[in-house]
């Protein structure tokens, strides 16, 4: 649990097998969590019962949501994604 005040970052990364994007993103990802922390799920959007998401991202694995809001789709560029990180970790959302 994060302590009181603290924001708590955590990353969804909409997802399937098969893309290669996908690889590169968290290769990148694991860059930008070595300057803001965050905890990160998957969700492959091919899997049964993840129908909604694969109608919404179908052709732009991989997207992140942070917080359940939308960060970002297809590269992840990292000091672009470390400021918006750490802008969301100051605010609190």
């Amino acid at each position: 649990m994060a302590a009181r005040g603290a924001s708590r970052l955590v990353l969804t990364m909409f997802t399937h097998s098969r893309c290669q994007l996908c690889v590169d993103a968290r290769a990148a990802l694991a860059q930008v969590r070595a300057e803001v922390p965050f905890e990160i799920s998957e969700v492959d959007i091919r899997r049964p019962g993840n129908e909604r998401w694969f109608d919404e991202y179908k052709y732009d694995v991989p997207v992140v949501h942070a917080n359940g809001e939308f960060l970002l789709w297809h590269r992840v560029d990292v000091p672009a994604t470390i400021a918006k990180l750490k802008a969301l970790h100051d605010t609190g959302a």
